[in-house]
């Protein structure tokens, strides 16, 4: 393409000191890492997707308050994953099912498994005859204090989901994230007041970070999610180690590979755990269980349609050839928001290719991640641009 008339280039900004508060998997902290090894001697980062719907339901269905938190089905015993039912004040309640990017599943579709939640007798008691109003999805860092990468580098700093501060155990970051800016700007004060933004003084943040309470709360549950890697009933026995050996569990410190590691070539996976997770029997009434383009229209996302691509494919021809024979394309499963299509090739009768929509995008960043050969780049669109969330 090219330049529009009001095309300006991006500007380079100074500062002595850039605090990085990009949420999960930034695009400016997955490059930082990369340049300056921030995540060095640590455990790969791990990830859930989450998705989410808020609905008006009928007056008296959830209490004030009331939060519902559930573990497993519909996924099997060897995924990671659970759902969760808020009230919001009111008649306004959400529902929402978090799945794990580390399974096995090739398959592995965190939009279906929402919907499939939602047909619980629980589930739908309190949701059936309500009307949803909106959409989101978006990613957790769930690897723990093993997975934090280092949190300064010369001028750097790194807070919030930038830097893995969530309790993996609660499913709870906002406090966190909280305090870790609060030990972000001490250091940046004692910096200003050296006038010295060195490493050296930076490391001011890790060492506030290690003698806080959020490290004690984190240390605690250290192997809560990575005791999970071997299926549900080990994690709840490690789990369950961990109340009373201090967060030990069984192995301290357990080793982790990248999520996109776990995945297992399709025909692979079926003949281990047979079809019955590889199909899709659910029917999207769009009244109460709906179609990921429904669900979509829900996020209010926008993009300028003829703006370059924000999602970038290393090698089509993987994906078209190699990823399609090996495991089946899962990124037509694993985005929450239909932006990954295979679709029939005009120039070769019989096949398939991608096609993107990457105007659909909820910037959850999945496919960033969930990819098995690591070749989609998310980088930031034209600003502006994504899901425009209300109460979500």
């Amino acid at each position: 393409g090219q330049p529009r008339a009001n095309f300006e280039p991006g500007s380079i900004l100074r500062a002595k000191v850039v605090v990085l508060a990009e949420g999960v998997h930034g695009s400016l902290t997955k490059q930082a890492g990369q340049l300056l090894g921030l995540f060095e001697g640590k455990n790969p980062q791990s990830y859930l997707t989450g998705v989410k719907e808020v609905w008006e339901i009928p007056e008296g269905r959830l209490r004030d308050g009331e939060i519902i938190h559930t573990f497993g089905w519909p996924q099997p015993s060897e995924e990671y994953g659970g759902g969760f039912i808020y009230n919001m004040g009111g008649n306004m309640a959400a529902v929402g099912y978090a799945a794990g990017l580390n399974s096995p599943n090739p398959t592995n579709d965190p939009h279906y498994k929402f919907q499939q939640f939602k047909t619980h007798p629980l589930v739908k008691k309190i949701f059936q005859g309500g009307k949803m109003l909106h959409y989101g999805a978006k990613t957790i860092p769930e690897g723990g204090y093993y997975s934090m990468p280092r949190l300064f580098a010369d001028g750097l700093l790194l807070i919030g989901d930038s830097a893995g501060f969530l309790n993996s155990q609660r499913l709870k970051g906002i406090h966190m994230a909280i305090k870790s800016g609060m030990m972000a700007a001490e250091t940046i004060f004692e910096a200003l007041k050296k006038d010295d933004f060195s490493a050296g003084v930076l490391k001011g943040m890790q060492d506030r970070f290690e003698s806080s309470w959020a490290k004690n709360e984190l240390y605690k549950v250290r192997n809560f999610h990575a005791g999970f890697d071997g299926g549900l009933f080990a994690g709840m026995m490690n789990a369950g180690l961990q109340m009373i050996t201090g967060g030990r569990g069984f192995i301290d410190r357990k080793e982790t590979k990248p999520d996109h590691a776990h995945m297992m070539p399709l025909k692979e996976y079926v003949a281990r755990h047979g079809e019955e997770n590889t199909r899709r029997t659910l029917k999207f009434d769009n009244n109460y269980l709906f179609d990921k383009l429904t669900d979509v229209y829900h996020s209010a996302t926008k993009h300028e349609e003829d703006q370059p691509s924000h999602l970038v494919i290393a090698d089509f021809d993987i994906c078209n050839n190699q990823c399609a024979e090996e495991y089946g394309n899962p990124c037509q499963y694993f985005c929450p928001a239909q932006v990954y299509e295979m679709v029939d090739d005009e120039d070769c009768p019989g096949k398939k290719k991608l096609q993107l929509t990457p105007s659909n995008c909820v910037h959850c960043k999945t496919c960033d991640i969930a990819d098995p050969y690591q070749i989609i780049n998310w980088v930031t669109p034209e600003g502006g641009g994504g899901p425009n969330y209300t109460n979500c």
